[in-house]
């Protein structure tokens, strides 16, 4: 899938289960390789989902669970390892 980073910017972001996960803030990339490698999500909750967050509260989301772009950014999702430690 080829996404131009500029297009994903405010886009709102759910999982295949239907949850809003938040709207997107900002992208990182590889400058090298130009590819993206995660998407900067401000969360529409207190919830992390079990992704890592940053010091300003943004979660980080890998693009490799990106599964479609569209209306809105669709991300695959993948049940917690151990769900008592993570709020989803």
């Amino acid at each position: 899938m080829t996404v131009l980073a500029s297009t994903l910017s405010n886009k709102p972001v759910m999982r295949s289960d239907g949850k809003d996960v938040g709207t997107v803030r900002n992208v990182t990339g590889n400058v090298t390789t130009g590819e993206l490698e995660s998407i900067l999500v401000t969360p529409s909750n207190d919830s992390t989902f079990g992704f890592e967050q940053t010091d300003d509260g943004l979660l980080r989301i890998p693009v490799s669970l990106v599964e479609s772009v569209d209306d809105y950014l669709m991300l695959e999702h993948r049940r917690q390892q151990n769900p008592s430690r993570q709020r989803v």
